[in-house]
């Protein structure tokens, strides 16, 4: 077993070491999908060490993987008592994955994310590992099999933490079992709450989750993290409890915009159990940008449209923060279009309701066990079933034409980017939760980018100083537009920095569930339950023709 470097020896050793520029796909990579230099690390600390920071620590040989999961451990029992981002834990599994990476780390030529800590929302399966999806209904599960982005994560050398809270069967938007590490009285957003917080709150560097109707985007911005949603069949839904198959994107999740691209480069790809995936172009050979290109202007020439309903319904408290958000694009460069969005067929609602209900008709027997809320719209999902097959369809071609509406918005203004709030509160207290399902609320600000595939980042654009709960903004683009929109969102972090602020949190010891591997569910899908769904899936495209 490799010996664990102490932090004494950290800053001497990283001096010394020179981070490899391989790692994505054995090939050299460009100066902007680098890892920062080591000495350019000042933070001591591994938990509060961002993904990028620990894997250039980590490739360099400055930092074992045992210490930073130590500290990462350490930091979720110190503090997640009053967050409760944890569903369980996994550290017998996770100190041998740390050992194996180090391992791996000594060759000089592993994967940059080999090592690193990572959080799974609790929709994702892992073989012999619980899958319950926040709820009592999947109370004794075990997953068969592993979800496709898990699989590419543990080839890359990441080491499995545990699983985090969602909002029940990431039915709605508030995840109300967890705090928001901001102020425990606030809702963290939902669906992805548990991943949201635990990042929020520095007991991890990388998490997951997935966006249905704005489930990465709501809590992004609620938590003061950035998610990346990517192009539907960007990154592979196999073995992920579904939600509605057309709609269910996965996506990652980082304190900054490059800790969310490099987790990106090895969750995106082809996945044979998802056929999604093999549509669109390839991945980066190389991966996505890491790194800002800097200087005064670095957006000069980029469009970005700007709704002009987008401003609404904001309070003054979180307006303040767009408008100042608008004026940093200004400031490097960037021109602000206004354009009218399209709508969205009202209409669509009823056939995602049908695929919920499709779903969730194997659990009509338990459904006493759902929170209340959570029964309510599964019993209203199961009885859409009665839906005609033929205004199924006919559905389905409305939001084809909407996807066309929405690239010949782009192509008549010329955009590179839509802008869109992250939230339309500003924060939400969970004693005053009402109708917390994805399917209600503010559908407009959020369904426009799960109807159509495309990309959308959300990024921290500053704190309320009415609560204190951050404030995000989302960034959209056409399908398969990522590598773009991430490098315009790595100029606006580069220039301000404010995803850096990290809550204050109050010593709040738990002992967490932890939990041992056991014998694999029998299937036969990885979830151990029938999420087999429709036989066909929702195709992005770039697309302006009339329909």
């Amino acid at each position: 077993m490799p010996t664990p470097l102490s932090r004494r020896r950290l800053l001497g050793a990283a001096a010394v070491g020179a981070v490899t520029a391989a790692g994505f796909g054995g090939r050299t990579a460009s100066a902007r999908r680098r890892l920062p230099p080591p000495t350019s690390v000042t933070e001591t600390d591994p938990a509060l060490l961002s993904a990028i920071e620990a894997a250039t620590l980590l490739q360099s040989r400055a930092l074992h993987p045992r210490d930073l999961l130590d500290a990462c451990l350490g930091r979720s029992a110190e503090y997640d008592g009053s967050v409760e981002a944890w569903i369980r834990i996994y550290s017998e599994q996770a100190y041998a994955a740390a050992d194996l990476a180090a391992q791996r780390l000594a060759t000089g030529s592993a994967p940059l994310a080999c090592g690193l800590p990572i959080g799974l929302k609790d929709v994702f399966a892992v073989a012999g590992l619980p899958l319950t999806a926040s709820s009592d209904a999947l109370a004794g599960n075990i997953a068969a099999g592993d979800s496709g982005v898990w699989r590419r994560f543990r080839d890359a050398g990441m080491v499995l933490m545990g699983h985090l809270h969602t909002h029940e069967f990431a039915i709605g938007t508030a995840t109300p079992q967890v705090g928001n590490p901001w102020g425990t009285e606030y809702s963290p957003g939902g669906s992805s709450g548990g991943s949201a917080a635990a990042l929020a709150a520095r007991f991890t560097p990388c998490a997951v989750g997935t966006d249905t109707g704005g489930s990465l985007r709501i809590p992004a911005s609620a938590c003061g993290i950035t998610a990346i949603k990517p192009t539907f069949g960007r990154c592979s839904t196999s073995g992920v409890i579904p939600l509605t198959w057309t709609r269910d994107h996965t996506g990652p999740m980082g304190r900054s915009v490059a800790d969310a691209s490099l987790l990106l480069s090895y969750m995106a790809g082809v996945d044979v159990d998802d056929p999604s995936t093999s549509v669109g172009p390839d991945v980066p050979a190389n991966g996505y940008p890491l790194s800002a290109v800097g200087g005064p202007q670095p957006l000069s020439g980029i469009r970005f449209g700007l709704p002009s309903t987008a401003t609404e319904e904001l309070p003054e408290s979180v307006g303040v923060l767009f408008s100042a958000f608008l004026d940093l694009i200004r400031r490097l460069g960037g021109v602000i279009v206004d354009v009218r969005m399209p709508t969205v067929p009202t209409g669509l609602l009823t056939g995602d309701l049908a695929e919920f209900g499709v779903y969730h008709q194997q659990f009509v027997d338990r459904l006493p066990s759902y929170r209340p809320e959570s029964a309510v719209a599964a019993t209203a999902a199961v009885a859409s079933l009665g839906v005609p097959v033929a205004d199924y369809f006919s559905l389905e071609r409305e939001r084809r034409r909407y996807q066309h509406e929405y690239n010949r918005m782009f192509a008549e203004h010329a955009l590179d980017v839509v802008l869109r709030p992250g939230a339309l509160t500003d924060g939400i207290r969970r004693d005053t939760l009402a109708d917390t399902s994805v399917f209600a609320g503010a559908r407009e600000n959020y369904f426009w980018a799960n109807y159509t595939g495309a990309p959308v980042i959300c990024v921290p654009a500053g704190r309320s100083t009415a609560t204190g709960i951050p404030f995000g903004v989302q960034l959209g683009g056409l399908p398969w537009a990522e590598e773009a929109l991430i490098s315009t969102a790595l100029e606006l972090q580069e220039a301000d920095p404010v995803w850096r602020d990290t809550p204050s949190l109050v010593s709040s010891p738990r002992r967490i569930p932890d939990v041992r591997t056991t014998r694999p569910g029998p299937g036969p899908s990885p979830t151990n339950t029938d999420d087999s769904g429709p036989g066909f899936r929702f195709v992005p495209t770039t697309s302006t023709a009339a329909v």
